[in-house]
């Protein structure tokens, strides 16, 4: 049968090497033999209280240090999460971030410590031996109401990593209260969200083609080639023949239609259309660019267009889900 010291280096290796005294003590050891592993050099201090085997591969985590500084109270959530399920998009926070029930009082040095009354078994993934916020809870811990735009990227990148639109519209229901950020969520997930979403895309292009100088497009229009129905294109402009697309929230479309999108756009180039396709991270941070991008198409279709009238700063009016 496997001593207390085999059963702790099991736990460590679940931890990236790392344990809390707290955890020895759990597994029959004392304090003795924890300052012993020290003593020998088999171990080395993290930080009060943690500590890591020297032998174990890769670099210490600082977000599994500060987790097990709280240990077993802690989550680690947040941007420390963020970094967890790959969400590249979060940078590194300067601190480790973890959340912990409401009245515990952890709050050890050089942690971020957040407090939740809702932090429901569902919000959690347990990852070997480490506690993270799973995905759906991280993207509502990290949306912002000041910052519509970021909390729809943050949204449409957790999607495009795996969380299903559903669980988050329904962790979103249930912590939107008094949070702007996760109530915005909320809206953008609701079946008939995709809808909204596309109506204000095309109102936002109307108003950066407008005060750029470019002349009204048709909207909505169906395109045909000798094979018949090309599809609805978002905006063309018949004299060229030139078409601008823009592409909802990822989520809001499956696999099969973002095929269907492109064989569309491929028969639009054969058909003799000059397509331009834009995001809608291109519409909202980078409204100019895009303009600029029309602008280059109808001129070389023989549009008598000034470049110069594209304003170097687009505000766009109002926002989606408002």
């Amino acid at each position: 049968m496997d001593g207390p010291q085999q059963r702790l280096r099991a736990v460590a290796s679940a931890q990236n090497g790392q344990f809390a005294s707290a955890q020895a003590l759990g597994v029959g050891l004392t304090f003795g033999v924890v300052r012993s592993l020290r003593d020998r050099g088999e171990t080395i201090g993290m930080r009060r209280g943690v500590w890591r085997f020297r032998a174990a591969q890769g670099d210490p985590d600082m977000a599994v240090t500060a987790y097990l500084a709280c240990w077993p109270h802690g989550v680690v959530s947040h941007a420390s999460a963020a970094g967890h399920h790959g969400l590249q998009r979060v940078g590194a926070p300067l601190l480790p971030v973890i959340t912990i029930p409401h009245g515990k009082t952890r709050r050890p040095k050089g942690v971020t410590v957040h407090h939740s009354r809702a932090l429901a078994p569902c919000d959690v993934l347990t990852v070997g031996g480490v506690r993270y916020t799973s995905l759906a809870r991280t993207v509502c811990d990290l949306s912002s109401g000041d910052d519509v735009w970021e909390t729809l990227a943050l949204l449409d990148d957790a999607v495009a990593l795996g969380a299903r639109p559903t669980w988050i519209q329904q962790r979103a229901v249930a912590l939107a209260a008094g949070r702007d950020g996760v109530a915005l969520l909320r809206a953008a997930t609701r079946p008939d969200a995709a809808a909204e979403f596309r109506s204000w895309l095309e109102r936002a292009a109307a108003h950066v083609y407008q005060v750029s100088g470019i002349p009204d497009p048709e909207w909505n229009v169906l395109v045909r080639d000798g094979a018949g129905v090309i599809g609805r294109v978002d905006a063309l402009w018949p004299p060229w023949s030139v078409i601008s697309e823009k592409e909802g929230l990822r989520f809001h479309t499956g696999p099969r239609q973002r095929r269907k999108d492109a064989q569309r756009f491929n028969r639009l180039a054969d058909a003799g259309y000059a397509a331009r396709r834009f995001g809608w991270e291109d519409v909202v941070s980078a409204p100019s660019d895009m303009a600029a991008t029309v602008v280059r198409a109808l001129r070389a279709a023989g549009a008598d267009l000034d470049p110069a009238r594209i304003p170097e700063r687009i505000v766009l009016p109002g926002r989606p889900f408002a």
